[in-house]
């Protein structure tokens, strides 16, 4: 039985003396205002992602169309290039693909609601690979976009907590 609590208990300990703190939760002070979420593609799923993302943390946001010049001022949060690039990794003895790398390169920056840039234009990059397997043809398309719906996932995390280290950085 003391086996049992004795593990957790240095495991907290140790993560408490390296010096680890859990990173919280994303806060949009009030005053910052609502925010526009833009893209070059106005069907973008990462845009909408983000919009969603930011709504939970409880930050108003504002439908990009409606941000307008006859709009009150807001902040907006453009995404400005989004591009997917695949390309082969390994081949085997036969030249055939056997390694697949995808990669996903997002520019963005934030820009308050008087204009001025919380966050300068910076790009993002992730990358993932998979094994691509010829004779499963049907799968192959879906593990793509499986990759691909991780990687957008991934590329939101990394945009909001780099905006929230803007925010917080008041």
């Amino acid at each position: 039985m003391r086996a049992r609590l004795l593990v957790p208990v240095l495991a907290a300990a140790l993560a408490v003396g390296c010096g680890f703190a859990p990173r919280g939760a994303l806060k949009v002070p009030a005053e910052f205002g609502a925010i526009a979420v833009t893209a070059a593609d106005p069907y973008s799923p990462l845009a909408d992602g983000l919009r969603r993302s930011l709504e939970r943390a409880g930050a108003p946001t504002v439908d990009a169309a409606s941000a307008g010049a006859a709009a009150p001022a807001t902040a907006r949060l453009a995404i400005t290039s989004e591009v997917w690039e695949t390309r082969p990794l390994s081949v085997d003895a036969f030249v055939a693909v056997r390694e697949i790398e995808t990669r996903y390169r997002v520019t963005f920056d934030l820009v308050d609601a008087a204009g001025s840039k919380r966050l300068e234009q910076q790009t993002i990059e992730l990358t993932r690979d998979f094994v691509y397997e010829a004779a499963e043809s049907f799968g192959n398309p879906g593990e793509q976009e499986i990759v691909q719906q991780e990687l957008r996932r991934d590329m939101q995390a990394a945009i909001l907590r780099r905006v929230d280290l803007a925010l917080r950085a008041e």
